[in-house]
């Protein structure tokens, strides 16, 4: 795949982009925390033939900007909305994994005129980003000690950790992950909780169609079917599609799955 780098101001930060250079419908990937945007580039070449391919780091991953500030979902949010509007995008696509798909759902009720179709592998669930017991916060802290300790070994030493905690994944993923694990900021592990309220209104005004992908809890994935559900109901024009087999890392474990799932929705067929 080739493609071109370059940055953009974005709700008044530094965002790092990959893109090719079709003009065909552009297809935007927003990544989960402590990726960055060439963790989506395996799948995205598989899709390169019929969009244009737009990756980005998101704040504080990868090559892109990590203010001082703390940031929130919502910022997020603004920073992708201002990337559509900053490369003059009409309509795009947007595919998010985990966090990414959290700001690619409040992107898209926060501007429901600005996308053509979502996809949302394995969103973790509001209530869980808006708790604040005692286990979660020892859970959050224990997860960032993890995200420290990895930003300290060697390309080798993730890819070789990798090959061990996922042995079924492709060995083309194996580099971008290894390599993005080297390049985030811990800041992004001080946002505060979401704000449940807020966060349900605002993708209330989803109005475009809407495919949620969900996975196997005991496989490590985070999104309920039974929230799933209620998420599919409460949207004008929602799918719901469960891809057994695999965890948090659909398009990871399942890549076949993923991607019959995702290009059969973007053709307009589900």
């Amino acid at each position: 795949m080739n493609l071109h780098e370059s940055d953009v101001i974005a709700n008044g930060i530094r965002l790092h982009v990959y893109h090719t250079d079709t003009g065909k419908t552009p297809l935007v990937f927003t990544h989960g925390i402590t990726d960055n945007g060439l963790c989506f580039s395996p799948i995205a070449a598989q899709l390169e033939d019929e969009f244009e391919i737009i990756l980005y780091d998101s704040r504080g991953h990868g090559k892109s900007e990590a203010p001082q500030a703390k940031a929130n979902t919502f910022d997020r949010a603004q920073d992708l909305a201002g990337l559509i509007h900053a490369l003059g995008l009409s309509k795009p696509c947007l595919i998010g994994h985990s966090m990414g798909a959290v700001t690619v759902m409040l992107c898209a009720g926060l501007y429901p005129q600005l996308p053509g179709r979502i996809v949302l592998e394995d969103p973790p669930p509001f209530e869980m980003l808006a708790s604040v017991t005692e286990e979660s916060l020892a859970a959050h802290r224990q997860w960032r000690a993890f995200a420290a300790a990895n930003k300290q070994k060697s390309i080798d030493q993730l890819i070789e950790q990798n090959r061990k905690d996922s042995p079924a994944w492709l060995e083309t993923e194996r580099l971008p992950w290894a390599q993005s694990k080297q390049q985030y900021s811990l800041t992004v592990f001080d946002e505060g909780p979401v704000d449940l309220t807020l966060a349900k209104q605002t993708i209330s005004q989803i109005t475009c169609p809407a495919l949620l992908l969900t996975a196997d809890l005991l496989k490590g994935a985070m999104y309920p079917s039974a929230l799933a559900d209620d998420l599919v109901a409460s949207l004008p024009s929602a799918t719901h599609t469960h891809i057994p087999g695999a965890g948090h890392n659909i398009r990871r474990d399942q890549p076949a799955a993923f991607l019959q799932a995702v290009r059969s929705f973007l053709q307009g067929s589900v």
